[in-house]
């Protein structure tokens, strides 16, 4: 009799340790899936955050924060390689005509942007006072003494209040919107205009 009930009772606890076991693994498949789901979900919420940096960023910038720039900044990364470790175009200086390479282009993603850009001033417009319009270059006697730089690496700026022709002898700052817009001058052609707001003295010797 004892030996009966001990088979059947062998049976109810290997039931129960089955059922146990397949609770464990049912457990820690819907814990794995959670972890998953949440890793996923932490994923998605740092892209929306980054995502919503950059716009933010974008809309503080159309607001009218003022982006410094370098000259470099004003090539695409993919061209860069067109220019030497100081930022200045690979001129090849044989041959005696000074033509100006038009080879690269602009950066769309700046059209629009307020920008503060530093450089040297060949003025186009004006009278014996006052600049109001003037191409800015990254170096001295860039257009007049040596070859135009690329169209990339020169602005176009209109300053309508116009600027004192003393504030223009060195290098200097100029505040404004910047756009992707090309000009033909008679010593060179630019990849960007730049409505100009104000001028600012260099100080960053």
């Amino acid at each position: 009799m004892k030996k009966q009930l001990f088979i059947p009772m062998i049976l109810a606890v290997s039931l129960v340790t089955g059922l146990a076991n397949a609770n464990e693994e049912k457990a820690a498949s819907v814990k794995q899936e959670n972890t998953q789901t949440a890793s996923k979900a932490s994923a998605e919420k740092s892209q929306k955050a980054e995502s919503k940096s950059t716009q933010i960023k974008a809309a503080d910038n159309k607001k009218g924060d003022v982006l410094q720039l370098d000259w470099i900044d004003l090539i695409p990364k993919s061209e860069r390689n067109q220019f030497n470790a100081q930022g200045m175009p690979v001129q090849n200086h044989s041959g005696s005509a000074a033509k100006q390479s038009l080879v690269g282009k602009v950066r769309q993603d700046l059209n629009g942007s307020s920008v503060k850009i530093p450089g040297f001033v060949i003025p186009l417009e004006g009278d014996a006072n006052k600049v109001t319009e003037f191409l800015l270059v990254p170096y001295f006697g860039a257009c007049i003494h040596v070859p135009p730089p690329p169209p990339n690496q020169i602005v176009y700026v209109k300053l309508p209040k116009g600027a004192p022709v003393q504030q223009l002898w060195d290098v200097i700052y100029v505040v404004g919107k910047l756009k992707t817009v090309t000009m033909s001058h008679d010593l060179a052609e630019t990849g960007y205009m730049l409505e100009g707001t104000s001028i600012e003295e260099y100080d960053d010797y």
